[in-house]
């Protein structure tokens, strides 16, 4: 790991107050949307089901617009770092392809349109999300010219924990549809 801390499975107690503290975030996110545009966040079940597993920090929302050609899309991903121990490190890597539909990561990160600009955020050295803290990254995605139109297109986000001298760790995955009108 990263940061050299093992991460010990949550209790029941953790997970409980993590859920609710999510949930709580993700309603004020969720108040925040502007009329036209569009908002995704897990379940109570789905976050339950993340909190399982041992990739985490994970994905807790996404809100993002529609775009004309030559326009932008402006989308937002909520990271949340449910871990009794500080993350290092972590980074959002956007881009647009058919990717979310494959499970091999490989081939997640391979179907890309590359008429679409590829982005990733934040700058040296990556988020630092202390225990139980969130962070929300903003992206512009600029709309190509050439793009086929009105249609949707499918942008997905890869969440990745790097080690500088090794190996990274996928950690998750959203995926979003923008249209382009």
């Amino acid at each position: 790991m990263a940061n050299d801390q093992k991460k010990k499975p949550l209790t029941e107690e953790e997970k409980n107050k993590h859920v609710k503290k999510t949930l709580d975030e993700i309603e004020k996110e969720r108040k925040k949307v502007k009329k036209g545009d569009n908002f995704t966040a897990p379940t109570e079940e789905q976050l339950r089901k993340k909190l399982e597993g041992i990739d985490s920090p994970f994905i807790y929302f996404q809100g993002w617009g529609p775009a004309a050609p030559g326009g932008t899309v402006n989308y937002q991903v909520g990271v949340t770092n449910p871990d009794p121990v500080q993350a290092i490190w972590i980074f959002a890597h956007v881009f647009v392809g058919s990717g979310n539909v494959v499970s091999s990561t490989g081939e997640f990160l391979l179907n890309v349109d590359t008429r679409f600009p590829r982005l990733t955020q934040p700058d040296f050295a990556g988020l630092t999300l202390a225990s139980g803290a969130s962070a929300t990254l903003t992206f512009s995605i600029n709309i190509p010219t050439n793009v086929e139109h009105p249609t949707n297109y499918i942008g997905n986000t890869a969440l990745f924990q790097f080690n500088w001298h090794d190996v990274g760790t996928y950690l998750d995955r959203s995926v979003f549809v923008i249209k382009v009108n």
